[in-house]
């Protein structure tokens, strides 16, 4: 999002957030209704005027809806007209406020359940103003009736026009116009402008930004928008490997828990296929933790050069390389891993590095690709890869700045984990996270945050939005298990608990 329009996606997210932080739907529409009826009586006489309202069945007719109610207190003689069946009313809040409207008897209401009805609604025709509430933003396909006909029934009548937030018909992410599309005179432009209506500039007319009460903090927090984008139906023509092929490079000759951890987070977080790559000693143990894993020897004791031409080879078949859980710190093993991971730089493979594969980059002045790159690096951890003593760790204020030094050293996303996460972008973009409960910091904890951002990253949602998203899952999955078993959890009770945290939504 830059400083002036939104995404359909990151609009819905705020919503989300704002109302995980309380600000609950009902209460924006409120707000957004009354906005929408004070940009219409600041700019016309609206006492005495004749003010028809047309309403979709979902939050943008629920808007207009709303408006009713401070048009007609402001004088206005306000008709409104429902496109489509009561029954059929998809939002909640907007059926409550259509009951609402039905009690006041000054302001007429009516549905239009098909095209030959809205034909005949003479309100059209003879209004003064026409407000627009039917689609709003989220609009991809076309336009069907009885909405088609009364965009071109609105479009017809000499009245001027306001369309709530974007004029319907107008795809709000890409400007296209599906069948047709509303000629607004004004677009009422809910908490900031879609991005979609800065390409349609010939059906927006003068745009008016209101706010509506969505708490600043709701796009700084890490919260259940965040997540909404990987939580969507998968389609049914969907086939394996669709949702991500996920390599998880990791383990000694001595360490075998943290790389299956990692792939068994995955996994439960939506990857289709996950393979962990090991050294040869501990291939039969993590053979043991599950048999969705597929598990390949590397061929070696430990990771070596020698071995690095075999690794690239299986990368290439994979989405994500998750590199670096219980690697080790032999130095042919940092030798190995600086080498691999600038093949991975160099080849565009998207990357989470944590633990030892952090470590082993320290001094290395590589840069990566801050689209498909994540740290997900302790406050020890990110001290080595700074090379230098960063200060208190226990200062929120002071972990966030060290994290964004981090990413623009490094041009790539860090997700710093703590009692409260920092994700930081290169550009100086942040989020926290504050989900997540003092006995995660069990052992291996971290290798499943690793997985759950692998898997993420995989669904071409962009690094940062993956590592916000992830450190919410990880947490609220650490809530969960804790709310369960108290502070006697282990790492694998937070990974049984990742889907309960995708059902919540």
């Amino acid at each position: 999002m830059d400083g002036n329009s939104i995404t359909t996606d990151e609009m819905r997210a705020l919503e989300m957030n704002a109302k995980y932080l309380g600000v609950s739907h009902s209460v924006l529409m409120q707000i957004a209704g009354r906005e929408v009826a004070r940009v219409i009586i600041d700019n016309e006489s609206v006492g005495g005027k004749s003010v028809v309202i047309l309403c979709g069945l979902g939050g943008n007719g629920g808007d207009g809806i709303v408006a009713a109610r401070y048009l007609d207190e402001a004088g206005a003689r306000v008709e409104v007209y429902l496109l489509g069946h009561e029954k059929t009313i998809s939002n909640p809040d907007t059926m409550t406020n259509w009951n609402t409207l039905k009690n006041l008897l000054r302001i007429f209401t009516s549905s239009l359940q098909t095209e030959s009805a809205v034909r005949s609604c003479r309100a059209i025709g003879r209004a003064d103003i026409l407000i627009d509430g039917l689609m709003g933003f989220g609009l991809h396909s076309e336009l069907r009736e009885p909405l088609l006909t009364a965009v071109r029934m609105i479009n017809r009548s000499k009245a001027i026009k306001y369309s709530i937030d974007v004029p319907s018909g107008i795809d709000s992410d890409t400007g296209a116009v599906h069948g047709d599309a509303v000629k607004a005179d004004h677009t009422i432009a809910l908490h900031a402008s879609k991005i979609g209506t800065l390409k349609a500039p010939a059906y927006v007319g003068k745009t008016h930004v209101v706010t509506i009460g969505i708490p600043r903090e709701a796009a700084d927090i890490c919260g259940p928008g965040d997540l909404s984008y990987y939580n969507r139906p998968r389609e049914s023509s969907a086939k394996k490997g669709d949702f991500g092929r996920i390599l998880v490079i990791g383990g000694s000759d001595v360490f075998s828990g943290a790389p299956a951890l990692a792939g068994m987070a995955a996994l439960r977080s939506g990857s289709d296929l996950v393979t962990v790559l090991a050294p040869d000693p501990v291939v039969p143990a993590i053979r043991e933790y599950s048999p969705n894993l597929m598990v390949k020897n590397l061929g070696a004791q430990i990771l070596v050069p020698e071995v690095v031409d075999a690794v690239l080879k299986v990368s290439e078949s994979n989405d994500v390389v998750a590199f670096g859980p219980g690697l080790g710190l032999d130095s042919k093993t940092k030798e190995a891993a600086v080498c691999l991971i600038q093949q991975f730089i160099d080849r565009g493979i998207p990357l989470v590095l944590d633990a030892d594969g952090l470590k082993a980059i320290a001094s290395s002045g590589m840069r990566f690709n801050p689209d498909i790159t994540v740290f997900t690096p302790h406050w020890g951890e990110l001290s080595v890869i700074m090379e230098s003593k960063l200060g208190k760790a226990g200062n929120l204020q002071n972990r966030t700045e060290q994290a964004v030094k981090a990413a623009k050293l490094y041009d790539a996303v860090i997700l710093l984990k703590g009692p409260i996460d920092v994700i930081t972008h290169p550009t100086g973009r942040i989020k926290w996270n504050r989900t997540g409960v003092p006995a995660m910091t069990v052992g291996g904890t971290g290798d499943v945050l690793t997985g759950i951002v692998a898997s993420l990253l995989s669904r071409n949602g962009g690094a940062f939005r993956a590592a916000a998203a992830s450190a919410f899952v990880s947490g609220l999955a650490g809530e969960m298990a804790a709310g369960d078993l108290g502070d006697h959890i282990v790492a694998t009770d937070c990974i049984e608990r990742i889907p309960h945290v995708f059902a919540t939504l």
